[in-house]
């Protein structure tokens, strides 16, 4: 059996330290910014959200920056959720790519809630009026060797009705690629928030996760999480990807050359692949699942996510993923 040396063994010291730290901080619950406990992507939602390490497309910037390193071309995402009831939305768009110095992402997560009932002080309507949330992020990150690290400043928006709250807040994640077929993240999403009131401020999330390789297509990942003044929670995920086309191992864990070409739109489609993702966590203290199937092209993904959300006033959720690379 293959050892681990003693820098492997000093970077998983590192990033115990950093989660030892961010559980400290956990102290206060509140619901600030809820809608960013969601996740963003069918293909993470549907393995569970365990997506501190699996992460290496574009909306990496949300899961974990440090998966921003694994992009081969310019992405584009968008993903909607339609299985929203209430009058609620909740919808994602980012943009990425890898860089001489890096690679940066910019991301934008909208939810609100539309026709909500107003009443005055006497109890007589006054009309209906909307909430709104967004958050505006700019991530970027890098490699040293096997070790991936990136950071994500971004900026909070709320209006409710005429009222406008603001919010700066920070993300940092790190990757380290243990072997060929195993993988290991940590992640600490709004390690600082400045909302002026502080009853509304973020709370503090962290998880970390590994992600194993066992067979070509196949991925399985584990995640453990923690946010403010709740206890440790396990998200779990699989996945499966086969070919439709020529390219059997396109994209795949093992597949390490980058051919750079320009493709005729029948030559894409040629490359293609069908995927199926299995999940499971246990946010809030109850048990949810959910599944979802992909096909992807050579310049184009389709992802689709069922979320069991197992709660008594919303309803589950159905979730359509887009991804273009260019």
């Amino acid at each position: 059996m293959k050892k681990i040396n003693i820098n492997t063994l000093r970077n998983l010291l590192m990033i115990m330290a950093i989660l030892i730290m961010a559980s400290a901080l956990l102290s206060v619950n509140n619901s600030a910014a809820a809608y960013m406990r969601m996740g963003v992507g069918a293909r993470i939602i549907a393995m569970g959200e365990a997506g501190t390490t699996v992460t290496r497309d574009v909306c990496s910037a949300h899961w974990n920056p440090a998966g921003l390193t694994l992009l081969k071309d310019v992405e584009i995402a968008s993903m909607y959720n339609f299985g929203m009831n209430l009058d609620r939305t909740h919808s994602h768009v980012a943009l990425g790519g890898r860089l001489k110095f890096g690679a940066i992402a910019v991301n934008w997560i909208n939810a609100g809630t539309s026709d909500i009932d107003g009443y005055d002080e006497a109890g007589n309507p006054t009309g209906t009026f909307s909430h709104r949330e967004n958050s505006i992020a700019l991530s970027y990150a890098n490699e040293i060797k096997r070790f991936h690290f990136g950071f994500t400043p971004k900026y909070y928006l709320s209006t409710l009705a005429d009222e406008t709250e603001s919010c700066f807040s920070l993300d940092v994640g790190a990757k380290f690629d243990l072997s060929q077929y195993l993988e290991a993240g940590v992640m600490v999403r709004d390690v600082y928030s400045s909302f002026k009131d502080e009853e509304d401020s973020i709370p503090i999330q962290a998880s970390v996760g590994i992600a194993a390789y066992p067979l070509v297509g196949v991925t399985v990942a584990a995640d453990l999480k923690w946010e403010q003044d709740e206890k440790p929670y396990p998200a779990l995920g699989a996945e499966y990807w086969t070919s439709l086309g020529k390219d059997p191992e396109a994209d795949s864990q093992l597949n390490v050359i980058t051919v750079k070409e320009r493709n005729t739109w029948k030559e894409s489609f040629s490359y293609a692949q069908t995927g199926i993702r299995v999940g499971f966590n246990q946010k809030d203290g109850q048990n949810r699942f959910s599944v979802g199937t992909g096909v992807r092209f050579r310049n184009f993904q389709l992802d689709y996510a069922f979320r069991l959300n197992n709660h008594d006033i919303f309803s589950d959720d159905h979730i359509i993923s887009l991804i273009f690379r260019f």
